[in-house]
Protein backbone atom coordinates (compact mmCIF):
# COMPACT_ATOMS: atom_id res chain seq x y z
CA UNK A 1 0.00 0.00 0.00
CA UNK A 2 1.48 3.18 -0.71
CA UNK A 3 1.39 6.67 1.28
CA UNK A 4 -1.53 8.58 -0.75
CA UNK A 5 -3.38 5.38 0.40
CA UNK A 6 -2.45 5.18 3.91
CA UNK A 7 -3.82 8.66 4.26
CA UNK A 8 -6.87 7.98 2.26
CA UNK A 9 -7.40 5.29 4.63
CA UNK A 10 -6.72 7.94 7.78
CA UNK A 11 -9.01 10.33 6.56
CA UNK A 12 -11.83 8.13 5.81
CA UNK A 13 -15.11 9.00 6.80
CA UNK A 14 -13.35 12.11 8.59
CA UNK A 15 -14.57 14.55 5.85
CA UNK A 16 -16.47 16.46 7.74
CA UNK A 17 -13.52 17.86 10.37
CA UNK A 18 -10.90 17.65 7.21
CA UNK A 19 -10.94 17.95 3.41
CA UNK A 20 -7.95 19.73 1.53
CA UNK A 21 -10.49 21.52 -0.71
CA UNK A 22 -11.64 23.06 2.50
CA UNK A 23 -8.27 24.14 4.25
CA UNK A 24 -7.26 25.76 0.78
CA UNK A 25 -10.81 27.52 1.23
CA UNK A 26 -9.66 28.82 4.65
CA UNK A 27 -6.34 29.50 4.05
CA UNK A 28 -7.73 32.12 1.43
CA UNK A 29 -10.20 33.64 3.27
CA UNK A 30 -8.63 34.23 6.58
CA UNK A 31 -4.78 34.18 5.53
CA UNK A 32 -4.40 38.16 5.69
CA UNK A 33 -5.84 38.27 9.40
CA UNK A 34 -3.61 35.13 10.27
CA UNK A 35 -0.65 36.79 9.44
CA UNK A 36 2.90 36.04 8.10
CA UNK A 37 3.44 33.43 10.79
CA UNK A 38 0.05 32.15 11.14
CA UNK A 39 0.03 31.04 7.48
CA UNK A 40 3.04 29.90 7.72
CA UNK A 41 2.45 27.38 10.30
CA UNK A 42 -0.61 26.33 8.73
CA UNK A 43 0.71 25.36 5.23
CA UNK A 44 4.00 23.69 7.38
CA UNK A 45 1.66 21.23 8.87
CA UNK A 46 -0.33 20.78 5.48
CA UNK A 47 2.55 20.16 4.21
CA UNK A 48 3.89 17.63 6.72
CA UNK A 49 0.62 16.13 6.36
CA UNK A 50 1.47 15.39 2.80
CA UNK A 51 5.17 13.87 3.56
CA UNK A 52 5.77 10.60 3.87
CA UNK A 53 8.52 11.00 5.80
CA UNK A 54 6.02 12.12 9.03
CA UNK A 55 4.63 9.23 11.38
CA UNK A 56 0.84 8.17 11.50
CA UNK A 57 0.83 9.79 14.92
CA UNK A 58 2.21 13.07 14.30
CA UNK A 59 -0.20 13.08 11.28
CA UNK A 60 -3.30 12.62 13.11
CA UNK A 61 -2.40 15.30 15.38
CA UNK A 62 -1.94 17.73 12.62
CA UNK A 63 -4.70 16.62 11.19
CA UNK A 64 -6.70 17.57 14.00
CA UNK A 65 -5.08 21.07 14.43
CA UNK A 66 -5.63 21.74 10.71
CA UNK A 67 -9.51 20.16 10.99
CA UNK A 68 -9.95 22.97 13.69
CA UNK A 69 -9.06 25.43 11.40
CA UNK A 70 -11.48 24.86 8.80
CA UNK A 71 -13.91 24.08 11.38
CA UNK A 72 -16.32 27.78 11.05
CA UNK A 73 -17.68 27.29 14.70
CA UNK A 74 -15.41 26.65 17.42
CA UNK A 75 -14.38 27.48 20.35
CA UNK A 76 -14.45 31.50 19.31
CA UNK A 77 -16.08 32.34 15.91
CA UNK A 78 -13.65 32.75 12.97
CA UNK A 79 -15.54 35.66 11.72
CA UNK A 80 -15.02 37.81 14.98
CA UNK A 81 -12.71 40.48 14.84
CA UNK A 82 -9.32 40.61 16.10
CA UNK A 83 -10.24 37.22 18.57
CA UNK A 84 -11.88 35.09 15.90
CA UNK A 85 -8.89 33.07 14.84
CA UNK A 86 -6.88 33.29 18.43
CA UNK A 87 -7.87 29.71 19.15
CA UNK A 88 -7.13 28.62 15.68
CA UNK A 89 -3.37 30.05 15.53
CA UNK A 90 -3.14 28.31 19.49
CA UNK A 91 -4.30 25.32 18.53
CA UNK A 92 -1.90 25.41 14.97
CA UNK A 93 1.08 26.47 17.21
CA UNK A 94 0.53 23.62 19.67
CA UNK A 95 0.55 21.04 17.09
CA UNK A 96 3.82 22.35 15.60
CA UNK A 97 5.71 22.57 18.12
CA UNK A 98 4.52 18.73 19.13
CA UNK A 99 5.72 17.20 14.98
CA UNK A 100 8.19 20.11 15.09
CA UNK A 101 11.14 17.75 15.79
CA UNK A 102 10.21 14.90 12.84
CA UNK A 103 9.98 17.74 10.15
CA UNK A 104 12.53 18.15 7.61
CA UNK A 105 13.54 21.52 5.48
CA UNK A 106 12.18 20.32 2.60
CA UNK A 107 8.14 20.23 4.82
CA UNK A 108 9.18 23.71 5.47
CA UNK A 109 10.54 24.94 1.96
CA UNK A 110 7.38 23.05 0.56
CA UNK A 111 5.06 25.57 2.69
CA UNK A 112 6.77 28.40 1.14
CA UNK A 113 6.39 27.07 -2.45
CA UNK A 114 2.47 26.48 -1.33
CA UNK A 115 2.02 29.79 -0.22
CA UNK A 116 3.49 31.52 -2.75
CA UNK A 117 1.23 29.35 -5.17
CA UNK A 118 -1.63 30.11 -3.35
CA UNK A 119 -1.17 33.75 -2.68
CA UNK A 120 0.93 35.02 -5.63
CA UNK A 121 2.75 38.49 -5.46
CA UNK A 122 0.41 39.00 -2.09
CA UNK A 123 2.78 36.14 -0.61
CA UNK A 124 6.74 38.22 0.40
CA UNK A 125 8.91 35.14 1.77
CA UNK A 126 10.34 36.68 5.32
CA UNK A 127 12.60 34.74 6.97
CA UNK A 128 11.02 33.13 9.91
CA UNK A 129 12.32 33.05 13.76
CA UNK A 130 13.46 30.63 14.74
CA UNK A 131 11.60 28.99 17.78
CA UNK A 132 12.78 26.31 20.16
CA UNK A 133 10.60 23.98 19.83
CA UNK A 134 12.70 21.28 22.44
Amino acid sequence: MDEKQSMEQMIEDKEQHYSEKDFFKTLKKYGAKLGFKGLHTAATLYTALKSPNMSKGNKMIILGALGYFILPLDMVADILPVVGLSDDLVVLTTALAKVFMSMDDDMKNDAHALLKKTFGERYVYEEVDTVDMQ
